[in-house]
């Protein structure tokens, strides 16, 4: 075969003409999925959602909504108004809604949300930062102050957990003393 029949030769595309098909095969509100054994890499910018089945390193992603399957990875920045995670995620996750960490998520770096929602069995190695009022936008050098209603809740969250520990330990001492009059007694019948 000659090195001429191994050439392909593409037609000449106007910029503009090629704006115009792109604009018309193009729907307001696209999805983006990266299927399985896919490797990719980059920036995605959707106004629909984003699914990872596939694996997807150094990710900066903006979608309305992400979905992270069980057997997907995803390494990078996401800000999404709603989450998912079912699969691997490492870096960090800002969602103007909702966080849903599935049973099979294995989560690492920081997740800033307005709820969040984990099931029990995930794996977490980072840190959480929850608003019920929306996020707050940091500036480099400046630090998020939440609102009044925001202190207030933070406040209740941590009042909770100083009584649930409080009751543990309590729950411990109990449960100690009632071992030593367990023994005792056990004791005292062997005497």
């Amino acid at each position: 075969m000659k090195e001429s029949e191994n050439k392909v030769v593409t037609p000449f595309v106007s910029q503009a003409e090629l704006r115009s098909k792109q604009a018309k095969a193009r729907p307001s509100s696209e999805d983006i999925h990266v299927g399985p054994n896919t490797h990719l890499s980059g920036g995605f910018s959707t106004n629909g959602m984003m699914i990872v089945d596939g694996r997807v390193d150094s990710a900066d992603v903006d979608a309305e909504r992400l979905v992270l399957s069980h057997i997907g990875e995803l390494e990078g920045t996401v800000s999404v108004q709603r989450a998912e995670i079912s699969g691997n995620f490492n870096g960090n996750l800002i969602a103007s809604d909702e966080v849903i960490v599935r049973p099979t998520a294995r989560i690492a770096g920081n997740v800033r949300c307005q709820k969040l929602v984990i099931h029990r069995g995930a794996h977490i190695e980072c840190t959480f930062s929850c608003s019920p009022d929306g996020i707050t936008e940091v500036t480099p050098g400046s630090e998020a102050k939440p609102s009044s209603a925001g202190r207030h809740w933070l406040a209740n969250v941590h009042h909770k957990r100083d009584r649930r520990l409080f009751l543990t330990g309590a729950g411990s001492v109990l449960a100690l003393i009632g071992a030593g009059a367990l023994l005792m007694s056990f004791k005292a019948l062997i005497s």
